[in-house]
């Protein structure tokens, strides 16, 4: 009789410590599996995407700049110092906020909207092919009092 509890005794042992083990191997998955660590690298990612933010202008692909704004809110006419030349126009619009944000290119007045939203920051990219040259031209937003937005403007 008393082998026959000393052998349940040490099998209740070994199978809580099979037990104890098993959940400790399942810890150390849950620990290094790629779950937790899986937003890490997206945020990080957001963080050091140009467009992040309207706090500061969006930087721009290439090309040199030619206009920056950044944490306006409302209308705003930009004027293109120095006009521009018969090559692509880059404009790049950030903006947070309820609303639609309307870019317009003068003088030839194509636009374009930019869906914006409370909680992140949308960004928008365009390029226009210009056939010429202008010694005036100007970038104008359309915005709700409601949403924050930053242009970067470059050729």
């Amino acid at each position: 009789m008393k082998f026959l509890l000393l052998g349940v005794s040490a099998s209740i042992v070994f199978l809580s410590v099979g037990c104890t083990t098993d959940e400790g191997e399942g810890k150390v998955k849950d620990s290094t599996s790629a779950t937790p660590s899986s937003p890490r690298p997206s945020a990080t990612a957001t963080e050091e995407e140009p467009s992040g933010s309207v706090t500061t202008a969006p930087k721009l692909i290439d090309g040199k700049s030619l206009a920056a704004v950044a944490n306006i809110q409302g209308n705003m006419e930009v004027p293109l110092k120095g006009g521009v030349r018969e090559a692509p126009l880059s404009i790049m619009v950030s903006c947070q906020g309820k609303g639609t944000v309307t870019v317009t290119y003068a003088p030839s007045g194509l636009s374009f909207p930019l869906q914006c939203v409370d909680s992140t920051v949308s960004t928008t990219y365009n390029q226009i092919d210009l056939k010429h040259k202008r010694a005036s031209a100007s970038v104008s937003v359309q915005a709700p009092s409601s949403v924050r937005w930053a242009m970067s403007v470059g050729q």
